[in-house]
């Protein structure tokens, strides 16, 4: 029988806060219990949950718990696949069950670094064992979204483990499982070893579980979400099934994100159309024959040939020699994940290979040499890495970016600017008085520019006013400024006039004016910065009509003119 797995096992977030998850622990804190977390680091512990990857969502599980940790509870770590990519026997007691010890377990917890298989079966005989030495009752809650691809039967090692004589009961949370086989086989592991089995469909959904799990380790009874008998064979009466290996000898992915497009061979290439289908693993029915199956996994594509003979099944176990990557951005002097941002990856000739726009991306790319590049508004920053076949790796990303907001007034206190403004951001003028270079522009009246950190000058223009303020951003934090423009606005109406000229009222050495602003209009509306003017109406008989006017900083006025 084929197995179908991807495990991301976060086995036992299991009594990280049992007493202070439910009100259920008041008999267990007299005495004080031990426990061992088992927590997976395999190499789907990079996928993503709600946002942000599985393992980073443990960390911050473990880190939020061990604060509220029952100090009489005695407390040990166990960890697997965080030191080679295809070793079933890469499990360690990181932290004995011991007197519990906060730092310790945090230092242990923040160091994995996941990249390897998903012993289920082995873990839980060590965690056993480990918890046989103290003769206490031996519970553990393992926390699953796959299967155990290791051992033959995990279900059957649970059983042997509940014979044993000492008190073992496995309480199982399946974590958003989709493969049915992989659900079936987490029930039997609880149903074998007296546990609950326990649906978490997302990410938010799991701490509602565990609290549930925590109460059933205290004696509450709590009902079972499996069904009391095994369920037949999901995939019975299927003629194909398939799963997909990003190296060879890794563990199956258990992914909706792969689809399986199958297509007629035409001179060995794709042809028609046959049939797709979606997730990882999947089995369903097909008419015998030879195909091309291309397997198509984010940003990945690989194809593959494939024969359906009748009456007989056909089993598609494809080698993408591919990696994961992911990358949790952070703000140089800030705090939290990077958002609104885009995530760009090239080969290393600059081509573009991916690229993604949430907080935290993940990529799926064949083996080679990339680069990996993070922006935000115009702040940018760019890392070099290479994938493995089968590697699951986070190229950590720390950006210099701050938040510049913009504001406008005609006048100290306003009135503030709210429509046909420009705003414009420039690096510092030069020595010579000419104007830095453009760096960004917006046209709103609240204008937001992501920068990198360094000094700034930063015009705003309405009309024919201007201002212009330097300013100093700092990453990780927002900088509010106000440019007041120093400036009114004018309206001039004339009886037909074909062009409106403003002049500054000042005459030079040459007794001419400065034009200001025109309009080849009858009327004009205008911002202008505060002083003296002249406004020059020109008829199509060629008359000229001259008016004198005053801008007063923050007031609108109305000028008339007639021939």
């Amino acid at each position: 029988m084929i197995k179908f797995f991807r495990s991301s096992f976060v086995a036992g977030l299991l009594s990280l806060g049992l007493v202070l998850l439910s009100p259920y622990a008041a008999q267990a804190q007299a005495q004080g219990t031990d426990t061992i977390l088992v927590l997976d680091a395999s190499g789907s512990m990079w996928g993503l949950v709600d946002g942000q990857s599985k393992i980073s969502a443990a960390k911050q599980a473990v880190d939020s718990i061990l604060s509220k940790w029952n100090p009489a509870d005695r407390l040990g770590v166990m960890v697997y696949g965080h030191r080679s990519k295809g070793d079933c026997k890469d499990i360690e007691l990181m932290v004995p069950v011991s007197k519990f010890d906060p730092a310790r377990i945090k230092a242990a917890v923040d160091g994995i670094n996941p990249k390897g298989k998903t012993p289920i079966a082995d873990s839980l005989k060590a965690a056993a064992a480990a918890l046989k030495s103290t003769e206490n009752k031996a519970t553990v809650i393992l926390v699953s979204d796959g299967i155990e691809t290791c051992a033959p039967d995990p279900c059957a090692a649970a059983a042997e483990l509940k014979k044993s004589g000492i008190g073992f009961t496995a309480h199982v949370i399946g974590l958003d499982v989709a493969d049915p086989a992989a659900k079936s086989q987490l029930q039997c592991i609880a149903r074998a070893t007296g546990g609950v089995y326990l649906d978490a469909g997302n990410a938010s959904s799991l701490t509602g579980a565990l609290t549930k799990a925590v109460a059933a380790t205290q004696g509450t009874k709590v009902a079972s979400e499996a069904p009391q008998k095994p369920v037949a064979d999901p995939y019975l009466g299927k003629n194909i099934r398939g799963v997909a290996r990003l190296a060879e000898g890794l563990d199956p992915i258990s992914d909706e994100d792969v689809n399986w497009g199958i297509f007629k061979p035409a001179a060995g290439e794709k042809g028609e159309h046959v049939n797709t289908f979606y997730g990882a693993p999947f089995a369903d029915i097909i008419a015998p024959g030879d195909y091309i199956v291309e397997v198509s996994y984010r940003q990945l594509k690989r194809e593959f040939p494939l024969k359906v003979e009748k009456g007989k099944q056909a089993m598609l176990d494809v080698i993408l020699d591919a990696g994961y990557v992911t990358s949790e951005g952070s703000v140089a002097g800030g705090a939290g994940k990077v958002d609104d941002v885009v995530w760009q990856v090239t080969d290393k000739g600059g081509t573009l290979i991916a690229q993604e726009y949430d907080a935290v991306p993940r990529f799926v790319l064949a083996a080679g040499s990339y680069v990996l590049t993070l922006t935000k508004g115009q702040s940018k920053t760019s890392k070099p890495f290479s994938v493995a076949a089968g590697d699951s790796s986070n190229v950590s990303l720390t950006l210099d970016v701050g938040k510049l907001i913009v504001t406008s007034t005609y006048a100290e206190g306003g009135p503030r600017v709210e429509k046909d403004i420009v705003v414009a951001v420039r690096q510092p003028a030069k020595p010579d008085g000419d104007e830095g270079e453009k760096v960004a522009q917006e046209y709103d009246a609240e204008s937001k520019f992501d920068l990198p950190s360094g000094s700034y000058d930063v015009t705003a223009v309405v009309g024919e006013a201007k201002g212009t303020v330097r300013t100093e951003v700092k990453s990780g934090a927002p900088t509010r400024i106000n440019v007041n423009l120093n400036a009114g606005v004018i309206g001039i109406k004339t009886d037909g006039a074909q062009e409106i000229d403003i002049y500054g009222a000042e005459r030079d050495i040459n007794d001419e004016r400065k034009r200001v602003s025109v309009s080849y209009e009858a009327t004009f509306n205008v911002a202008l910065g505060a002083g003296d003017y002249v406004a020059v109406a020109i008829y199509a008989d060629g008359q000229k009509v001259e008016k004198p006017f005053s801008i007063v900083a923050g007031k609108r006025q109305t000028l008339e003119i007639k021939q």
